[in-house]
């Protein structure tokens, strides 16, 4: 594009300043590259410290994930304040660094492509707008830290101010050097950079001449690229590493639909590690995963844990873990150093002398509040994943400290001498039968004959309320003429001995499963827990076990859908569902159990905490079998307060241990006035049977 007398739109770069101005210019720059890259180099020897974990596969998935999470912002915008100043920010910057290629590519490599309809709309018009948007960015963050306060966020931190300072002013003498030159110089073009068109005429304004403007500019423009270059060269030593290292650690994040699976122990190998000790014994992806969070405080916010006072901030523990390790890099450096010239001795005498990971620098009450439901990474917007790291640590306080709730020490007994973890239960596991015409196989003839087989679980195996759950399931299925039978060989699939660290228990339990269901042929299996669901239908895959496993509510809401059950019209029950975690956000099924409700005809409601954002019921990582750590209010309280106050008479929900944690919570938390019933949606099922 050209002005009436044919000239092209442009501008000069490095305008109205010396060549020794300029030699400062490369000489700052060349600084703040080789000290920005030797503290990212640091943080590389730190990731490499850990163990070594496949994370290279599925690259096209994970690229489009991190396009999609990182580079368009939606994980973080969910948060609507927070996400729309992330964004402003994010976008801003992103601009304004293209912008600074541009004038690389035209100035530096002498190629002339500022020039035209390109300069006044993207180098002119969009950085001016991109840039405004940023500093609105800014002020945004600064207004929400400084004045609206959220707990969630980390408070204190002199750090956190001089950052949102120190880019404000970038902006701010960014603004003011294209001011002074459009002012200085009469652009022609100025009217397509409004913000520096603007700030030119105030400046102007305010030194009261051009003259004194050009004698100001060439010093400002020396401040200004001393200011960026500045901050480039911090960012690995600030939280604005996280700008590198939150896209890298959303790549490199579990890309498949296993949710929270544990990394096996390999039990023979002479230098086995019992869980994480050190943060040698962390892999190089949760090493990563430290410096990639934003302290942003949403899995703080998500925690039920957290919101019921329990001594458990999953920021924390990432940002505790994350600490510890920067301050201790020289010992760790040291000791894998002494590592990598086979001398072990003197790296466990450096790595005997730092505290534990867990129990030391994690305190064991905070590790044993976690219920594993994952709130915490479902709504981390950099995917870190803080349940497997957590589980990790209480390997290590059950294996090698032997530090464990009493609860667990009782359950972990009870699964050694009786192959399940319920007190004082000395049913068989078929006794729930009684009455009941259900075949029971356990050969590869007997497996073939059905449809499917039955994985019942200890609940309902040895708790009387679950029995009633199994018994409603087998009722339905008879009634659809499925041919299914219970598999007689089943054992505890080990969930709540994975789940509290003892993982020697969990893989003694969960090899025999997987040699018996895969001696007898099974591959077809529904269970009514989402516990045994996760345990089969992905977990088991470490030792063998490749089963299709559907969710009872899979499997009958299928069967409505093909006529083959069908239901009376019921009273319109106002009722509410309750996700469990291991249905919902270990193993994405939201709506079956909905679909299921909807054909049973109820007025169903939903609670303001659903689906991907349910909140725990409390019996997750092993709670069931051990009480809370002192103080705060039960998880379980506060979801069944939740569920009554959407006037609801029942709460329905799939999963054995959130119908009991559920009912008790009711117990607990409302009076007789405003009862609260817990159901399985397969008993409404059955109620409504019609022959």
């Amino acid at each position: 594009m050209t002005d009436v007398l044919g000239e092209v739109a442009t501008r000069q770069i490095q305008w109205h300043v010396s060549p020794l101005m300029v030699a400062l210019l490369y000489a700052s720059m060349s600084a703040a590259l080789v000290v920005f890259a030797y503290g990212f180099w640091r943080r590389i020897r730190v990731w490499r410290l850990g163990r070594p974990e496949v994370a290279w596969d599925h690259p096209w998935a994970r690229l489009r994930r991190t396009l999609i999470d990182a580079g368009a912002q939606a994980s973080v915008l969910r948060d609507r304040l927070p996400g729309a100043m992330h964004a402003l920010i994010y976008f801003g910057f992103l601009v304004l660094f293209a912008a600074t290629v541009v004038v690389f590519i035209d100035f530096d490599l002498g190629i002339p492509i500022m020039r035209g309809a390109f300069y006044l709309y993207f180098q002119s018009l969009t950085v001016d707008l991109f840039g405004l948007l940023l500093l609105i960015g800014i002020a945004i963050a600064a207004y929400r830290r400084y004045v609206l306060r959220p707990s969630r966020l980390e408070h204190g931190n002199r750090a956190d101010a001089l950052m949102l300072g120190w880019l404000a002013l970038i902006l701010v003498t960014g603004f003011l050097l294209e001011g002074m030159r459009i002012q200085v110089r009469h652009d022609p073009w100025a009217s397509w950079s409004p913000v520096g068109y603007a700030t030119g005429l105030a400046s102007h304004g305010v030194l009261g001449s051009n003259a004194t403007l050009k004698d100001v500019y060439p010093w400002l423009w020396v401040f200004h690229v001393f200011l960026w270059h500045g901050l480039l060269a911090t960012i690995p030593f600030t939280k604005l590493i996280h700008m590198v290292t939150s896209p890298l650690n959303v790549y490199f994040a579990n890309p498949g639909p296993a949710h929270g699976v544990v990394a096996p122990t390999n039990f023979e190998d002479a230098d086995v590690k019992l869980g994480i000790r050190t943060p040698f014994d962390m892999s190089w992806r949760q090493l990563l995963a430290l410096d990639a969070c934003t302290e942003c405080g949403r899995c703080e916010a998500a925690c039920p844990a957290f919101a019921a006072g329990k001594p458990l901030s999953p920021k924390r523990v990432i940002l505790d873990l994350r600490d510890h390790v920067r301050g201790a890099f020289p010992q760790l450096r040291e000791a894998g150093s002494a590592l990598g010239a086979g001398d072990e001795t003197r790296a466990q005498e450096i790595l005997q002398g730092m505290p534990p990971l867990a129990g030391g620098v994690i305190k064991p009450d905070t590790l044993w509040s976690c219920t594993t439901c994952r709130a915490c990474e479902e709504t981390c917007p950099v995917r870190i994943e803080h349940v497997p790291l957590i589980i990790g640590l209480r390997q290590n306080l059950a294996m090698e400290q032997a530090a464990v709730p009493s609860g667990v020490a009782e359950a972990m007994a009870n699964l050694e001498a009786r192959q399940h973890p319920f007190r004082g239960a000395n049913a068989s596991r078929t006794d729930w039968l009684a009455g009941l015409e259900v075949d029971q196989v356990s050969s590869l003839e007997e497996v073939r004959a059905v449809e499917l087989v039955y994985w019942v679980g200890c609940a309902a195996a040895f708790d009387e309320r679950a029995q009633l759950v199994a018994r409603a399931l087998v009722t339905v299925l008879q009634h659809a003429r499925v041919k299914f039978a219970v598999f007689s060989q089943e054992s505890c699939n080990g969930d709540v001995a994975r789940r509290t660290g003892n993982e020697f228990d969990y893989s003694m339990l969960a090899r025999a499963n997987v040699e018996a269901l895969n001696g007898a042929g099974v591959e077809r299996v529904v269970t009514h827990c989402p516990h045994c669901l996760q345990q089969l239908r992905h977990e088991y895959e470490q030792f063998g076990g490749r089963y299709t496993v559907v969710h009872h509510s899979e499997l009958v809401s299928s069967l409505i859908e093909q006529g083959r059950i069908r239901l009376a019209p019921g009273a319109r029950e106002r009722v509410t569902y309750h996700d469990p975690c291991y249905l919902g956000r270990y193993n994405r099924e939201f709506d079956a159990p909905r679909r299921i409700l909807d054909a049973l005809a109820v007025e169903r409601v939903e609670m303001p905490r659903s689906r991907t954002e349910s909140f725990c019921c409390g019996a997750g990582g092993g709670h069931a079998f051990f009480d809370d750590a002192d103080g705060g209010e039960k998880i379980n309280a506060i979801r069944a307060r939740e569920a009554a106050a959407t006037g609801a008479t029942t709460v329905v929900t799939g999963c054995p241990f959130c119908l009991t944690m559920l009912a008790s919570g009711a117990r607990a938390a409302l009076s007789e006035e405003r009862p609260l019933q817990a159901r399985d949606f397969v008993e409404l099922v059955a109620d409504a049977l019609i022959d």
